[in-house]
C-alpha cells in the first residue's frame, strides 16, 4: 500500500463517497418511488442541512464528544419532539428478529464446490482488502499515526469467516 500515491488514495476514497452519496438519494423519494415535493422536500433538506452543520462545527467547539453521534441524537430529538413524518429504518427494512443463528453453510464439501466459489471469493477477499488498507493509509495520513496493515488483514479475513457462519456477509473499512 506504501507504493499507491496519495492522489490515488483521495481518487478511491472520493469515488466511494460519489457512491454513498448516490445511495442516499433513495432517500429523497417517497414510498412510491417519486422525488419528494414540497413540506416533506423541505423538512428532509433541514434536517441534512443541520445534521451536515452539526459535524462540521461541533468539532470546532469540542472534541470531547463525537460530532457524528451528536447530529443523530440531536437530529432525533427534533424529529421526536415535534412528531415530525419521517421515515425511519423500520420502514425500509424488517428489524425484527435477533442474533442469527450458527449454522454451516449447506454446500458440497468437494474440489469442484472449491474450484466455483475460490475466484469470485479471492476477488471479494482481494477488493475489500485493497479498500481497506486504502482507508487505513488515508486515516493513516489525516491523524499523522500509523496503523498495522497485517492486523487489519488478519482480523479482516478472520471476521468475514467468522460471519459465513451466522449467515452473515463479507465487508471491509
Amino acid at each position: 500500500m506504501r507504493l499507491v500515491p496519495l492522489p490515488v488514495v483521495y481518487g478511491f476514497v472520493n469515488g466511494l463517497a460519489i457512491v454513498i452519496f448516490m445511495a442516499q438519494l433513495d432517500q429523497f423519494k417517497d414510498t412510491a418511488g417519486n422525488w419528494l415535493g414540497g413540506a416533506p422536500l423541505w423538512i428532509m433538506l433541514g434536517l441534512v442541512l443541520f445534521t451536515m452543520f452539526i459535524i462540521w462545527g461541533l468539532p470546532k467547539l469540542t472534541k470531547a464528544f463525537p460530532a457524528s453521534l451528536a447530529a443523530i441524537l440531536l437530529v432525533f430529538g427534533i424529529v421526536l419532539v415535534f412528531g415530525i413524518d419521517t421515515r425511519t429504518v423500520g420502514d425500509i427494512a424488517s428489524i425484527d428478529g435477533g442474533f442469527p443463528p450458527f449454522h454451516i453453510p449447506d454446500v458440497p464439501f468437494t474440489l469442484e464446490t472449491l474450484q466455483v466459489i475460490f475466484p469470485y471469493a479471492a476477488i471479494v477477499a482481494a477488493v475489500g482488502l485493497i479498500e481497506s488498507l486504502l482507508t487505513l493509509e488515508l486515516i493513516d495520513e489525516i491523524t499523522e499515526s500509523r496503523g498495522r496493515t497485517n492486523k487489519e488483514a488478519v482480523a479482516q479475513g478472520m471476521a468475514n469467516v467468522l460471519s459465513g457462519f451466522f449467515s452473515g456477509m463479507g465487508g471491509c473499512a
